[in-house]
């Protein structure tokens, strides 16, 4: 049994949307069935400051749609937890930024997922490029932190990271989580823009490239990239050590729906619901989790198989996995097989 140090929750405050992403993991759009209510949330943030959880990330969705975020934002600082909010940038009221530097969050996180007319493209939402910088900019008046994340999708984006990086560095953003499009939720219908092998490398690489050529940006793989290899470690700060889903992370649905991760898109990851027992219980119970925190090497899959680092990246990233094979253990890529295969690219 692993030692489990609660850390970050990845909270999605509500299903609810105002953007149309074919990448959208999710599938958001309209309020997911009997979400929690304000005196619910607010228990549910208690309940997480007990556990003594350090991180809360605001999620969704779009968090800022539901009227009682700025409250539920409050709640958890007053419980001395730290908050990131996750937004798309679109049509924020009047008043928003003004509520944000009251909060002084950890983070604030944006899509930027290409140039105007892609980025609008994969968003769903024409001139959502231009509103989003527009935030950006008014944010990085107020000296908040800011932190782009962009999924990325074979030719579409692949080809245009260069010039989002030039975005960074040009706007000052403080940070950059670059991830891979996995075949969930709404981009489970667009596979074709899924990355290949080589394209998967590629991306690693210009990560690689990324991190020495923006010393001052906080630029990070997501854990759907890796794994070790020789360009493993050039990519993380820290190795890789397998998947902390239901150990240092955790994942909660807008309904109260537990999760070790809130993108694994899969009820085999539903643990538990704090409408019917308390987080506590969920969380504490040595029967759940058991992915991650009853990992053996035997369970390895696929490609991992008989793989020599398998004991301690565990398969890797396990939404990923689920999303590709529907099964734990198994990662479609990774940098230590391509390696193997004589770096093809």
């Amino acid at each position: 049994m692993v030692e489990l140090d609660p850390h970050t929750a990845v909270w999605e405050t509500t299903l609810a949307c105002n953007s149309n992403c074919l990448h959208c993991g999710s599938d958001a759009k309209t309020v997911r069935p009997n979400e929690l209510t304000t005196a619910e949330a607010f228990d549910l943030v208690d309940q997480l400051a007990d556990l003594d959880f350090k991180l809360i990330i605001e999620s969704g969705g779009e968090p800022l749609l539901r009227k009682d975020w700025f409250e539920i934002s409050q709640r958890i600082q007053e419980k001395d937890m730290g908050l990131g909010i996750i937004s798309n940038g679109l049509n924020w009221k009047k008043g928003t930024i003004d509520k944000l530097v009251e909060l002084q969050p950890y983070s604030i996180g944006f899509s930027i997922d290409g140039e105007p007319r892609l980025h609008d493209y994969l968003r769903g939402v024409p001139g959502s490029h231009k509103k989003v910088f527009q935030q950006i900019k008014q944010i990085k008046k107020e000296d908040l932190t800011i932190c782009a994340i962009t999924a990325v999708n074979n030719n579409n984006n692949l080809k245009q990271l260069g010039k989002i990086r030039d975005r960074i560095s040009t706007y000052n953003i403080d940070a950059w989580q670059i991830q891979m499009a996995s075949p969930m939720g709404r981009m489970s219908k667009n596979q074709n823009l899924l990355l290949d092998e080589n394209e998967y490398y590629k991306l690693g690489e210009f990560i690689a490239e990324t991190r020495k050529l923006l010393p001052r940006v906080n630029v990070q793989a997501g854990d759907c990239i890796g794994y070790f290899g020789d360009l493993g470690p050039k990519v993380y700060d820290d190795e890789w050590g397998g998947c902390i889903a239901g150990i240092n992370g955790l994942g909660i649905e807008s309904d109260g729906t537990i999760k070790g991760c809130l993108s694994i898109q899969s009820d085999l990851a539903k643990e538990g619901n704090i409408r019917d027992e308390s987080l506590k219980t969920i969380w504490s119970d040595p029967t759940r989790f058991k992915y991650t925190r009853n990992f053996k090497v035997s369970d390895l899959k696929g490609n991992c198989f008989d793989c020599y680092r398998g004991a301690e990246c565990k398969g890797g990233c396990s939404s990923q996995s689920m999303s590709f094979f529907n099964e734990f253990h198994h990662a479609p890529y990774c940098f230590t097989i391509h390696e193997a295969r004589g770096k093809n690219v």
